[in-house]
């Protein structure tokens, strides 16, 4: 919705930041409820992970929320006209993937961000294994929520002075050498609890900043394929970031279920009972896999992506003197 609200990269920065703050704070919250709830709705407390019913309790309650949350943005957001919002003619749907290609800023931010995502997620999604069948703590996990709330917010919050003071780029790089430090820390904590936590906080840290720093250069794309193609494809081009979203998630889930079959963290097992040998496994696809990704996604934005504030200011202005004339 965000190319439909402003033109402006900063206005977008702001109103960014406002759904992200909701955004984090209802992510992280699922962090702090998921083992308590699955755990008052389960017969079977399973060692701390709990059973079926539980999670399809949790499962329920998700779904729910997010059709409530879907219902609010549907009715409470407004679009702003602007002569540059006018499309002149039809995508077809043969056009799609060319449009796609052809719009190479978009398509660079996209592989980056898909294997960005693939890194972040593969590390998320295995906390939880991480303090049921490492640390032997399930009920700590909540406190990582907590934590993540509040560092989450933080971050967020900080986007529109951050980027008053440093670029995008620079944000983007930060941030990744945030995440590869929590991950050193995150690694090395054995049953550490503390440690744990601090390596798993400093790696959630800079996690929203790069999501909005993600988001704002897609935003800015669909001015870029307007000027470079002639035609706005609003609709297309935002689709991209929830479409990696969801491909970067399923392809993670897919690597946690195998892993966690893989190195014996199934039903019935505790923190004693894994291997060392199967422990290293873990830790291997938890974190050394996730950094690799890191660096990669770090090098190919390096090298691929050219939109900035300053060229996304400049295309605006020609498209307006264009577009104007255009229709007059």
């Amino acid at each position: 919705m965000i190319p439909a609200i402003s033109f402006d990269s900063r206005e977008r920065e702001i109103t960014a930041t406002y759904a992200r703050i909701g955004s984090v704070f209802g992510a992280q919250l699922v962090t702090v409820i998921v083992m308590p709830t699955v755990l008052f709705f389960s017969l079977n407390q399973n060692g701390g992970a709990g059973d079926p019913r539980g999670w399809f309790a949790f499962a329920i309650i998700g779904a729910a929320l997010s059709f409530i949350g879907a219902i609010i943005l549907g009715f409470g957001t407004k679009e702003q006209k602007s002569i540059l919002r006018e499309n002149k003619e039809e995508t077809k749907f043969s056009d799609v993937f060319k449009i796609l290609v052809q719009n190479d800023e978009l398509l660079w931010i996209a592989f980056t961000y898909l294997i960005y995502g693939l890194a972040i997620n593969t590390t998320n999604n295995l906390n939880i294994y991480y303090f049921i069948y490492v640390l032997g703590d399930s009920t700590s996990f909540s406190f990582l929520g907590i934590i993540n709330v509040v560092i989450g917010l933080l971050a967020v919050g900080l986007f529109p002075v951050l980027t008053k003071h440093f670029s995008r780029r620079k944000l983007f790089f930060g941030s990744l050498v945030i995440l590869l430090i929590g991950a050193a820390i995150y690694s090395t904590a054995g049953t550490n609890v503390t440690m744990a936590l601090l390596g798993a906080g400093l790696f959630a840290l800079p996690q929203p900043v790069v999501f909005l720093v993600v988001l704002m250069t897609i935003t800015d794309d669909v001015e870029y394929g307007q000027w470079k193609l002639g035609h706005r494809d609003e609709a297309l081009v935002l689709c991209i970031r929830p479409l990696i979203d969801k491909l970067s998630g399923a392809v993670t889930s897919a690597v946690v279920g195998y892993t966690a079959i893989a190195v014996g963290m199934v039903s019935g097992a505790t923190a004693a009972s894994i291997t060392p040998e199967n422990l290293f496994n873990f830790k291997l696809v938890m974190f050394a896999v996730p950094v690799v990704l890191i660096i990669i996604s770090a090098f190919i934005y390096h090298t691929k992506i050219k939109m900035t504030e300053e060229l996304h200011a400049k295309i605006i202005k020609e498209l307006e003197e264009n577009w104007t004339n255009m229709n007059k």
